[in-house]
């Protein structure tokens, strides 16, 4: 037995590829994720439909400014709370964090976050200790603004009032930091957050083991929250193209400004000619192949004369077959009553009448079929004073292959309709061999060697 594998890496790849990614505040041009400004949210928008979210901060902070951002769409804490812990999520934010105004949800840019690291206002430009995954990030930013310690402040709503969103008995938080990237004097200046949200008992722990020392039973594990310092060499939106490049193999397409069109080579009216002349060659070539499709099915419907067992399903076959012939079939009484019965009146293109029975067989024909025929012609001759011929047409031995059938009609038929009746005997197969050569012939009843009404 054989057992395949696959490397981490193409693992990895086709994980990143599965991720549902989402960005807001920056409307990026692609089709593999959602991108919304800050400013155009839709109002049915539900991050727990996504694993990743990317929010841009820098634009959250220009746009709360300068057209205003509808409260009522913005993401809740709560949806970003329950998505922040769910399995292998991710939220990655780039910016500075804004002020918090009174605990105002629409105006601090940490409103996401369960508790936030104490952050100081400072700047610098050396930048050290760069974690591998993000060092293509760090290539574009040559000034930091701040750096973050592990001094945390509970969420605006409080931290139980967070914790009961995300679990039912969670009382407990532990918080992990890492830092992805310091200033000189090892301050971080870019970071991860991992989140376990736990139950403590405190009604069963000694007073003197309450707080760090009393048991956390673990309940969940949050998701990674990254946050990054806005770039200084590109701006935010092409900062979040890169991530989306680099982190989740993501390609992004560079949106083409309206006065582009202006500006045309030499070749590209002539290529564009080409392309349309094309287009107007294919559409008229499905035009032929629809057509062609539809004459295909109505010619391969005639095959069904060589095994059809149902006798009213064979009269419609056989009278679509004369009548491609030149015929012209219709019900015996004008009426549509008599095809279950399988009479039909025929008339050839020389204006001689006849009557038509079709009939299906497992076996050879017997005598009564003909004598069905014979009756109903002479019923014709005596009371209407018609004058013409009958004309049977049988598909006898159906489940056998035409060249492997015996005789489909015995003597006593044969020398019935020789002798008595005056009638015409055909098989189906004799009549599919003579709609074979119609479109390079144009046969008719007369000319394809059944002497149908000679």
């Amino acid at each position: 037995m054989q057992v395949s594998t696959v490397a981490p890496t193409q693992t990895r790849t086709l994980q990143l590829a599965q991720k549902r990614i989402l960005v807001l505040g920056s409307a990026l041009h692609t089709q593999s994720v959602d991108a919304f400004a800050w400013n155009d949210l839709p109002g049915y928008l539900n991050v727990g439909d996504y694993d990743v979210i990317i929010l841009n901060l820098v634009s959250f902070v220009e746009q709360q400014s300068s057209f205003g951002i509808r409260a009522e769409r913005l993401p809740t804490w709560q949806q970003i709370a329950r998505l922040l812990f769910s399995p292998n999520s991710e939220v990655i934010c780039i910016g500075l964090p804004g002020a918090d105004v009174n605990n105002s949800l629409y105006q601090s840019t940490t409103w996401w976050l369960p508790v936030t690291p104490e952050f100081v206002f400072n700047s610098g430009e050396v930048i050290r200790n760069v974690k591998p995954e993000f060092a293509y990030y760090f290539e574009y930013v040559r000034r930091w603004f701040f750096y973050a310690t592990p001094s945390f402040k509970s969420h605006f709503m409080g931290l139980a009032g967070y914790l009961r969103v995300v679990h039912p008995w969670a009382n407990n938080l532990q918080v992990g930091m890492g830092a992805i990237a310091h200033t000189r004097f090892n301050q971080a200046i870019a970071f991860k957050l991992i989140f376990r949200a736990g139950y403590v008992d405190r009604s069963r722990a000694l007073p003197a083991s309450r707080g760090k020392d009393a048991g956390v039973e673990p309940l969940l594990t949050s998701g990674v929250a990254v946050w990054l310092p806005p770039p200084t060499e590109i701006s935010a939106d092409e900062a979040i193209s890169l991530i989306l490049r680099e982190r989740y193999k993501r390609a992004v397409e560079v949106a083409t400004p309206e006065w582009a069109a202006v500006y045309q080579l030499p070749q590209q009216q002539a290529i564009a000619a080409q392309v349309n002349q094309h287009q107007q060659e294919i559409e008229r070539l499905q035009q032929e192949i629809a057509l062609a499709q539809k004459q295909l099915e109505a010619t391969t419907s005639l095959n069904r004369l060589l095994y059809e067992q149902n006798q009213e399903a064979l009269t419609l076959i056989v009278c679509d077959a004369l009548r491609q012939l030149g015929a012209q079939v219709s019900d015996a009484n004008g009426a549509g009553s008599m095809i279950s019965s399988g009479i039909m009146r025929l008339t050839d293109p020389s204006g001689r009448e006849g009557m038509l029975l079709v009939k299906t067989r497992a076996g050879e024909l017997p005598l009564s079929d003909l004598r069905q025929l014979d009756q109903y012609v002479r019923d014709l001759m005596l009371n209407q004073n018609w004058r013409g011929k009958g004309i049977l047409i049988a598909n006898t031995q159906y489940s056998q292959p035409p060249n492997q059938r015996n005789e489909p009609f015995p003597p006593n038929c044969i020398r019935a309709a020789q002798q008595l009746f005056g009638y015409c005997l055909v098989t189906t197969t004799q009549l599919f061999q003579a709609i074979a050569p119609i479109s390079a012939t144009n046969s008719t009843l007369v000319s394809f060697g059944v002497p149908f009404l000679r």
